[in-house]
């Protein structure tokens, strides 16, 4: 009995050792079933730290700068009013239908003075642009529409006025605001704050209103015989614009004289260049020496009407 009992103990303890010795057994080696994803670092906010703080320091791509045409090619500033009145139609590039008119002193003379128009004068001929259906444009206008196309009103004139005398301010400029008109002064570099002419305050308010600021000049000498020709065209605009801290695009020839030099200056300098004479057709090729008709003193409203293309109110 002993030894049965003996028996069954040894064959139980030789199955335990059995069974223990094939538990971790299977088919696959155990690496092969370890997560592909262990060797990979599990992703918290602590470990994005260092990637985050190297990506704020990569610099910005820088913008391109924006380079700025010559100023006899496309770059012609338009000014956002002719954008703002309705009824303007686009007219253009080519040759423009528009009197650029030419005025010095607004006062009278004892003397009879050619270069002087009375007050009285002057309104009567303002008035008549005005019931004529006329509107005044800025130069710049006229020159984008030369050169470029532009909205333009349906009868355009630019008004102008060389030297920067005082009664230009005092007389004229009254005048034209009250009929909604706007000018362009053409000044001449010495003169400005000269006794008799405008200062740097009236000039900018004039600007503020809507005028056009150009430049006539250092000193207002006969450039076709000056040795300074460089300096009285070039340097005259960028003493103007650090005077008044305005954009000063065109110039105004002194006499209405010019050289194939002062050409060639004012074409490498400013978008236009203006000069005398009789036309209100304005063509691209004489985009640097425009028409200006001059008004003198005693002209009445017959021969003025003469100088412009329509004389007689639009029709409605």
């Amino acid at each position: 009995m002993m030894k049965k009992i003996n028996f069954a103990f040894s064959l139980m303890i030789l199955l335990t050792m059995v069974a223990c010795s094939g538990a971790g057994n299977t088919s696959e080696p155990r690496s092969s079933l370890m997560p592909l994803a262990s060797s990979a670092p599990t992703v918290t906010k602590d470990s994005l730290a260092p990637t985050l703080a190297m990506s704020s320091s990569i610099p910005e791509v820088a913008k391109p700068v924006q380079t700025l045409a010559p100023p006899d090619e496309t770059n012609v500033p338009l000014p956002t009013l002719t954008r703002l009145i309705k009824g303007w139609i686009k007219v253009g590039p080519g040759t423009i239908l528009c009197p650029i008119l030419l005025y010095h002193r607004i006062a009278f003379s004892a003397s009879n003075d050619p270069y002087y128009v009375t007050p009285e004068e002057f309104r009567t001929q303002m008035e008549a642009l005005k019931n004529w259906g006329y509107t005044a444009i800025p130069i710049t206008t006229l020159v984008k529409a030369i050169k470029l196309g532009a909205d333009l009103p349906e009868r355009p004139v630019v008004i102008t006025f060389d030297d920067g005398d005082e009664t230009v301010y005092s007389t004229a400029y009254p005048i034209l605001q009250e009929l909604g008109f706007e000018g362009v002064i053409y000044l001449v570099v010495k003169y400005v704050g000269a006794d008799g002419y405008m200062n740097v305050d009236q000039i900018k308010e004039l600007a503020a209103s809507g005028w056009e600021v150009g430049s006539h000049s250092l000193t207002h000498t006969d450039l076709t015989s000056s040795t300074n020709v460089e300096d009285e065209i070039v340097y005259s605009r960028l003493r103007l614009e650090q005077m008044l801290g305005l954009p000063v695009e065109t110039f105004a020839y002194p006499f209405g004289k010019k050289t194939d030099n002062m050409y060639s200056t004012v074409m490498k300098n400013y978008q236009a260049g203006l000069g005398l004479g009789v036309s209100f057709a304005q063509r691209r090729e004489d985009v640097t020496f425009l028409w200006r008709r001059p008004v003198y003193y005693g002209t009445d409203l017959q021969t003025f009407g003469s100088y412009l293309p329509w004389s007689a109110p639009p029709e409605p």
